[in-house]
């Protein structure tokens, strides 16, 4: 899975830029895989990344749907809104000066990658691998 495939998506779907759409999917992979402790799984898609150490592909995967539902959940209880950190995570990586506009374009990248975390999960665990260089 490219990095294309699911700007491409996004852009279609949404009617986003797709130069747009993918610097928010980058962004959020960023975000996710940046967080640290906090106890749970989104606290920490990095470190199923990270060299040397044992997690299985199962367990990236795992993790990626893990976060991903969390943060749907979020966004479903109206709790994904602009000052969430995600957000402005998102508007401060792409530059996009209304926080309405990065929460709406987040809210939309997240149910696309969600979609492929379901439907292709070897996929997007890719796309997060390439991104983190790996």
């Amino acid at each position: 899975m490219s990095l294309d495939i699911l700007s491409g998506l996004l852009s279609q779907r949404h009617g986003i830029d797709q130069s747009m759409a993918g610097s928010v999917i980058s962004a959020i992979i960023g975000h996710l895989t940046q967080q640290q402790g906090g106890g749970s799984i989104d606290g920490g898609i990095g470190r199923l990344f990270s060299q040397g150490n044992n997690y299985s592909d199962d367990d990236r995967r795992g993790g990626i749907q893990s976060a991903l539902s969390n943060l749907l959940g979020q966004r479903d209880r109206g709790q994904l809104n602009e000052d969430h950190p995600l957000i402005q995570y998102v508007q401060q990586q792409t530059g996009i000066q209304d926080p309405q506009q990065a929460r709406e374009y987040t809210h939309h990248a997240l149910g696309i990658m969600n979609e492929h975390a379901n439907n292709n999960p070897q996929g997007l665990q890719s796309l997060f691998g390439k991104l983190l260089g790996l």
